[in-house]
């Protein structure tokens, strides 16, 4: 696997949005907060050391799709992220957050199924899913 899958990345999109990134200088901000939920949520699964190295798997699978990303390899909790994704511009910073946490998603669900991957972002964000079909036309 070399790319996350164009659902995942709308799905990161979605978070993100959630949390508050609706304009891309509130990225970084939004997507430490993403972070630390998925934390939360995937170190029962997989472990806080699990889930740090599921993350700088997907920086480095996502180097390939946007250069931005190259910094975030390092990055090995949400504060460092968070100084990562500052560091760019905001909308290199937007998009880099999004690719990051689609690959992350697409991981995880190779890792652990689709569904227990839903069900545990479920979890984090609950009324993420209802939301989002309210948004669709």
């Amino acid at each position: 696997m070399s790319r996350a899958s164009t659902a995942q990345v709308d799905r990161a999109r979605r978070l993100l949005a959630h949390e508050g990134a609706a304009s891309a200088d509130h990225c970084a901000a939004a997507a430490e907060r993403v972070y630390n939920k998925l934390d939360a949520q995937l170190a029962l699964l997989l472990g806080s050391a699990g889930v740090q190295a599921l993350f700088r798997r997907s920086a480095k699978l996502a180097q390939g799709e946007l250069a931005g990303v190259a910094q975030a390899v390092s990055c090995d909790d949400a504060a460092q992220l968070r100084e990562c994704l500052q560091a760019l511009e905001p909308a290199v910073a937007a998009e880099a957050a999004a690719i990051l946490f689609g690959t992350f998603f697409t991981l995880v669900a190779t890792f652990i199924g689709e569904r227990l991957t839903t069900e545990a972002l479920r979890s984090a964000w609950p009324t993420i899913e209802t939301a989002a079909r309210k948004i669709e036309p």
